[in-house]
């Protein structure tokens, strides 16, 4: 992995973007003088002792005193892993307060949401698992999967373990694909010109429109019972006339 996609990764851990590089600087020296992390990252000297400071807070680092300069060593990267626990732990801590603010909320009953990008679409995909219920979906799959493609291994795990069936209308050129092969599904087919580039997903009172064929996916989420209904009421129409393949 590229010291970029380490400084990425770190990010999401909770560093900033220098207290990443110098994490990583740290590490593949072993330590070293303020002056020695200027020079390699090019950073300014104010900057690294402020980034210093930040990781001493967060357990990533510490300080020795050798002839009266000051070195700075970087903790084991297993820290990092209790760094991200911690944080777990502080947020299980509030989730219930969370949880009771959002249901104290009266919800409307005609709802639409917009979600843009990858991180868009794993929400709408999280709250088909927290609807727990069975769904059925039709169009364009293979996108979906490719935007997703590390995420949807979860998404499979979570709803076997919610025993969430799914029915699915593919496209016939998607059979054999191996993004067919899920598991609790039950798929028919129908012919290409049938589908267009949105695909759909309905669960509960809610529809999701999934247009994934693009750089940066977008997904609309209805939550209005009367439009599921009617959109379940057009797929129950197709998987009639959509074919089995063995």
């Amino acid at each position: 992995m590229s010291d970029l996609n380490k400084i990425k990764t770190l990010e999401k851990v909770g560093l900033t973007r220098n207290e990443a590089i110098i994490y990583i600087e740290l590490l593949k020296e072993g330590g070293g003088t303020a002056k020695d992390i200027t020079r390699k990252t090019n950073m300014h000297r104010t900057t690294v002792y402020g980034c210093f400071q930040r990781l001493e807070k967060k357990g990533l680092a510490s300080e020795i005193s050798k002839e009266g300069v000051t070195f700075f060593r970087p903790a084991h990267p297993l820290k990092l892993h209790s760094l991200l626990q911690e944080r777990e732990r502080q947020l299980k801590d509030i989730l219930p307060d969370l949880l009771n603010m959002e249901n104290s909320v009266k919800k409307t009953k005609h709802e639409v949401e917009y979600f843009k990008g990858r991180q868009g679409l794993k929400t709408i995909f999280e709250d088909i698992i927290v609807s727990g219920e069975n769904y059925v979906a039709y169009g364009p799959s293979e996108e979906i999967e490719s935007n997703l493609k590390a995420y949807f291994h979860h998404f499979r795990e979570a709803r076997q373990k919610k025993n969430i069936h799914i029915r699915l209308i593919y496209s016939e050129e998607a059979y054999g694909k191996q993004y067919t092969k899920t598991p609790l599904s039950e798929i028919r087919y129908l012919p290409n010109e049938y589908f267009a580039s949105a695909s759909h997903r309905v669960y509960g009172d809610k529809v999701a429109i999934i247009i994934a064929d693009t750089d940066d996916p977008i997904g609309i989420l209805i939550h209005n019972k009367e439009v599921a209904k009617s959109f379940r009421k057009h797929f129950n129409l197709l998987w009639k006339i959509a074919k089995k393949k063995r």
